[in-house]
């Protein structure tokens, strides 16, 4: 049974990032975000850090709801240029009142 790749969105906003029950939180940009992960940068983080996400997508990608949403995952790969692609384990939404 062939599962094809999670259909990725080309979207520029801000992403809050660091690794998992780190205090400290890293700024970044979202690259592409799909209802599976999202690609961000810059981040120098490796391959199977376990990280914390804060990302406030416009728009729903897939099942991927806009609004501000908390997630936690894994990074899967780095790229050349300073990126890093993170698979999401879990993601739920903040609520501001």
């Amino acid at each position: 049974m062939f599962v094809g790749r999670a259909n990725r969105v080309d979207l520029p906003v801000p992403i809050m990032y660091r690794r998992a029950n780190d205090d400290h939180w890293f700024q970044a940009t979202v690259v592409n975000l799909s209802e599976s992960g999202v690609l961000f940068g810059p981040a120098a983080l490796e391959p199977g850090a376990k990280v914390e996400l804060i990302l406030s997508p416009p728009v729903s990608v897939g099942t991927f709801g806009s609004g501000k949403q908390f997630c936690t995952g894994e990074v899967v790969r780095a790229t050349e240029a300073d990126a890093v692609a993170a698979r999401f384990d879990e993601c739920r939404f903040l609520l501001e009142f």
